[in-house]
Order: structure tokens, then sequence, then C-alpha cells
């Protein structure tokens, strides 16, 4: 490559990368030549369709062919991070983290999680990790439940998709998402494509195949708009949010315990009270079953609504079951 007067020999990666990080070459569209096609994922194709309302009404090639993801020349990266089995087999930055922090300066880690399934698949086990995590104090009064949760979803919910459809797949190393005890970091290995004074105003999509197929699901509204949801939504809900960027883009939600939202319970807990009042009577592998988690941590909220006078068991060990015991204002923890 010729700077000026001066000539300087570049290594293939470095080519590669400069044409990447120019928009010359999209790392989505390149084509993963040593895909084998027993690592199809069917069940994450017919599930994203189903999403994007598309009907099964043409072969699965002709389909991925009209969705610009098989070509002559064999699939897209794109269609490796949306339906293989294990993506990570192909495209090694395919992973998510999800982590819990004790603390605010990371070093107390309560919990960890890492997961390889998918574009769709990783936004959703994000969201709903967060979700679990996430505080809400909340009012009962007959049968209306008013919530105030700690940190709004849609703003959070945002973040993850930004940073997974932005990520750098190319040259970076594994988007981090951060559950800390007063924020939620979401961090991305993918520097700004415009200069930083334009952010918020304009957008450039590094992974334009990418946004493509996600805008076809109820994951994307409008391209370009997702910054401006982020800061929308975290003043809605009294949330203070602040973006931070270099060779990376790191979004930040603060708590908004300030402003009235105290300790509360988390949204798994609550969504467990919201099961028992609907559902009176169940017992709690029955209440595990039914919402999908595991009987320990069943029984654990549900020690904890009983703690907080909020519920209580009825009956013998054998055939009794849990019921509401009445209202009450939530506003500890």
């Amino acid at each position: 490559m010729r700077m000026g007067p001066n000539s300087q020999k570049m290594k293939r990666n470095d080519i590669l990368r400069l044409a990447y990080k120019s928009g010359n070459v999209r790392f989505d569209e390149q084509i993963c030549s040593n895909f084998d096609w027993k690592d199809f994922d069917d069940e994450k194709f017919e599930y994203f369709l189903k999403l994007a309302k598309i009907s099964y009404s043409l072969s699965k090639k002709e389909l991925l062919r009209n969705l610009n993801i098989l070509t002559n020349d064999g699939i897209t990266n794109a269609g490796i991070l949306f339906f293989a089995k294990r993506p990570n087999k192909y495209i090694i930055t395919s992973k998510i983290r999800c982590i819990y922090f004790n603390d605010d300066k990371r070093v107390e880690i309560l919990d960890k999680k890492e997961v390889d399934r998918g574009i769709i698949g990783n936004i959703e086990f994000a969201i709903g990790y967060i979700k679990d995590l996430v505080k809400v104090r909340f009012e009962i009064k007959d049968i209306a439940r008013k919530e105030f949760p700690e940190y709004s979803k849609d703003a959070y919910r945002e973040m993850i998709i930004n940073a997974i459809i932005h990520f750098d797949y190319f040259d970076g190393s594994q988007i981090a998402i951060e559950k800390l005890k007063n924020s939620i970091i979401v961090n991305n290995d993918g520097e700004l494509l415009f200069d930083e004074k334009d952010f918020g105003s304009i957008s450039k999509s590094r992974n334009r195949l990418i946004v493509g197929l996600l805008a076809k699901t109820e994951y994307m509204e409008k391209a370009g708009t997702g910054i401006k949801r982020i800061q929308d939504a975290c003043f809605s809900n009294n949330n203070n949010v602040e973006f931070s960027f270099s060779s990376f883009f790191r979004g930040k939600i603060m708590s908004n315990k300030d402003e009235g939202v105290s300790e509360g319970v988390s949204e798994g807990v609550s969504n467990l009270l919201n099961f028992v009042k609907n559902n009176p009577g169940n017992r709690a592998n029955g209440i595990a079953d039914n919402i999908q988690k595991p009987l320990k941590t069943v029984e654990r909220w549900l020690n904890k609504l009983k703690k907080m006078n909020l519920i209580e068991y009825r009956g013998s060990n054998k055939t009794g079951g849990y019921y509401i015991r009445g209202y009450k204002e939530i506003n500890e923890k």
C-alpha cells in the first residue's frame, strides 16, 4: 500500500481488514466454503420463517436464495450465523457471553453463561437472562398489577440487538452482556463506521445481510432508529444511559433506584407471583413445569415470597398448594 512517498507491504489479513472496515468487503456476505449441509439446523430455519411470516411453499434452497443467504458459490456467513447447528464450528466469533456480577467492579461473579445458539437464539437468550435479573417493584390491587422495573426492557433489548447486528465478526472477540449491581453493560467489538459527532443521527450497517434478515422478524423495527429507541426507553423509565467508543462500542444503562425503584424483586419472582395469583393451588414442582424454571430456583423464589407475606401454603404436604395472601406493595428485596 502506498501512503504519500512511502510504500508499505501489507499482509493478506491486513488488506482484508482494511477492505472490511471501508465497507468494500462485508463479513456476513462472504461465502463459507467449507460448510457441511449436515450442520444446517432445520428447526432454526423453520422458526425464522415463522417469525418472518414466510410460508414454506418453496424448497429450502429456493427460500435461502430468495433471502440472499445462498448463492451459486455456497452459503454465506450470515446463513451460518442464523441457521448452523453450531455456528462456532465455522465462525469463532459467533458466541455471546452473559455475566452476572454482585458488584460494580466486576470482581465477584455470581453467574456466567456462554451460548452459541445463532443470531436469534443468542438474542432471545440474552434478553431472557437479563430479564430474570432485573428487579421490579410492583403494586397489586384487586386483580390489577402495576410494575416499576429497575431497567427498561425495551432499552436493554434494543441494546443487545444493536450489539449483535453491528458486531465485528471478522476481527472481534466476543459480545459480552453484563449485569452489574447498579448497571447493565453491553460490550461489542465493533467500532463506529462514521464520525463520532454523527452518532445517533446517522446509521451505517456493518452487516447489512444480518440486518436485512433480522428486519423481517419482530426483533427489528425501522433500521437506523435503535439508538433513539434506547434513549427514549431509558428516559421514560428514569434510567440514565451512556455510550462510549474506540475500537469497541459500549452501551451502559444505569439503575433507576435513586428515582424511587428501590430494591424490589426480580422479574422471575414477579412472574412467579403472577402465576400463583392466576393459578392458585399449585405445588412447587407443578409451578416449575409451567414456568419452565428449575425446581430449586422456584423453591427459592417461593421462600422469598413467603417471607414477604405475599403467598402462603395451604393444605397437606401431599395435596396442598400455594395461594396469594393478600395485597401488599413490594418495597424490599
